[in-house]
């Protein structure tokens, strides 16, 4: 136990006895005893540790030069590429230089994350989103009130997060819509069956499970259809995910990952980006001005019947951009994210159908009924079906990893890493590793489940899909309804067959696979 926790421990669990008769003055001395400890533990660390400038450093224009060499087929696999990097220094941690951005150091051990997450502070900053930031600011004209989440740092973030966080991180907020995320897996099942072969095959499920993705954002967010399931689907539809593949791919990385030269010439990159990114903006804020219209007057017997976008709207005030930028974020999220993942589990269930049938089981085991819809109930019991996602993520994580700014001085790996320096972790060279997970090359959703003989104690942080602590991902919930009910639906329709070679990830920007998912969908009797 560390002596900050011993701390609040020595508070928090003080409860007087029976005729005891507590000092208040000793309680704060022993806190301020247990804080000056703690500072002079950490003084001691940081005098005993080796200097900031003994961290291995690879130069700017190597790792560009690098970098271009994985983008050259059109499919970059930068976790290789820093796995590679790991190797050749044979240490946990390395730097990069980034021309007028400063240093950026990388860490590979768990253990890092876990110290640089635990001194995050009131407002910590993920460096990994300043382009974002830098780019919402620039475009004061779309974004005229607020950045959202995504588009800011500091106390402006933490003003947004505190509005939306009690609404957006409920389980309860997502289980409501559980009915309507059922309904829309439906019809996206009707919609599939329309679009196999003969064989019952399609040669890339993605495409179709974007639309059935951003569908069912849009039935949380907006409380609306947005019409993605439709043959063929709304206009807007087509013109969302060519806009997104652009924001979240190969020009996103470009612009973040390299100098911001756009702030003084507008590059054929940046141009690319900046009118898909204005597109995007201008669909989606005629969806939500409209789902706002018609949600206007509409009743609610109780604040748990409110869409997200009406709960935020009545949270923020009706002349808040808040409600709006949110909405935007999460469409503009939802599609990548949550699809690809979909898209990846669909993938290693078909390629693995002893574990296929075991989730197929509990499917039939908990819903025997075909017209049998899933209840909160029955959703809370689906354990191994969760298990499936919890292995997806690890084995073929959509997002690299997680960065920080530190806020103040820290040791990693035995090195000192001064407040003020941009901290980074490639999370899936960890989830891949044996150090830290059993077997990690097979799919073992028993991994985690509590009793099995595969399940194994890692380390806490060898495992954060979606982040840690006041940065975790806001949407983490909805995104966890969708897929579940989505694999759960599947299975119980189809057998998925997968026969292509192993599927691996690319990273434009966020994580997607790196070959089309061909699969085999056999109606079950």
């Amino acid at each position: 136990m560390s002596l900050s926790r011993m701390k609040i421990w020595n508070i928090s669990s003080l409860r007087p006895l029976a005729g005891a008769n507590i000092n208040c003055q000793s309680v704060r001395c022993t806190a301020s005893t247990a804080t000056a400890a703690n500072q002079d533990a950490s003084a001691v660390e940081w005098d005993n540790a080796l200097p900031y400038k003994d961290i291995p450093k690879i130069g700017f224009w190597n790792l560009m030069k690098r970098m271009d060499e994985q983008r050259k087929d059109k499919k970059p696999r930068y976790h290789k590429l820093f796995a590679d990097l790991f190797k050749e220094f044979n240490y946990p941690i390395m730097r990069l230089s980034v021309p007028f951005v400063g240093d950026q150091v990388v860490v590979s051990r768990p253990e890092d994350v876990q110290t640089f997450l635990a001194n995050d502070g009131k407002h910590p900053v993920e460096p990994g989103f300043d382009f974002f930031v830098m780019y919402r600011h620039h475009r004061k004209d779309l974004f005229t009130q607020s950045t959202g989440l995504l588009g800011s740092h500091g106390e402006e973030w933490y003003k947004v997060r505190s509005m939306v966080q009690q609404d957006m991180m409920r389980p309860k907020s997502a289980l409501f819509y559980l009915d309507d995320i059922t309904m829309v897996t439906r019809e996206f099942l009707d919609l599939l069956d329309k679009n196999l072969d003969a064989q019952g095959s399609v040669p890339d499920v993605i495409p179709l499970i974007y639309r059935w993705a951003l569908e069912s954002v849009g039935a949380i967010f907006l409380d609306s259809r947005i019409g993605c399931l439709n043959e063929p689907p709304a206009k807007e539809v087509d013109e969302m995910v060519k806009c997104v593949e652009v924001c979240l791919g190969d020009e996103m990385m470009e612009l973040a990952g390299r100098p911001p030269i756009w702030k003084i010439y507008k590059t054929k990159t940046f141009r690319r980006f900046d009118a898909a990114a204005e597109q995007l903006f201008r669909v989606t804020e005629g969806m939500i001005k409209e789902a706002q219209k018609k949600n206007k007057d509409k009743v609610y017997s109780s604040r748990d019947e409110m869409s997200v976008l009406a709960k935020l709207t009545q949270k923020c005030g009706p002349d808040s951009t808040i409600p709006q930028v949110m909405a935007m974020d999460a469409l503009f999220a939802g599609i990548d994210t949550t699809g690809n993942t979909s898209g990846f589990l669909c993938y290693l269930l078909g390629a693995n159908p002893d574990k296929q049938e075991l989730m197929y089981k509990e499917i039939m085991e908990k819903l025997p009924d075909p017209t049998q819809t899933i209840t909160p109930a029955i959703y809370n019991e689906l354990k191994y079906t969760k298990a499936v996602l919890q292995e997806t993520l690890r084995m073929l994580p959509v997002v690299g990893g997680l960065g920080r700014l530190t806020t103040k001085d820290m040791v990693l790996s035995g090195h000192q890493v001064p407040s003020g320096t941009r901290v980074s972790f490639t999370s899936p060279l960890v989830m891949s590793s044996e150090e830290y997970f059993t077997e990690p090359d097979k799919f073992l959703p028993e991994r985690w489940l509590r009793g099995c003989p595969q399940s194994k104690k890692h380390h806490p942080y060898a495992y954060i899909p979606f982040a840690h602590g006041p940065r975790m991902c806001i949407g983490r919930r909805f995104a966890e309804l969708e897929v579940h009910v989505l694999a759960a639906e599947l299975i119980r329709r189809y057998k998925l067959v997968y026969h292509g070679p192993p599927v691996d990830i690319i990273t434009p920007f966020v994580n997607r696979p790196d070959k089309p998912i061909a699969m085999q969908f056999i109606r079950r009797n």
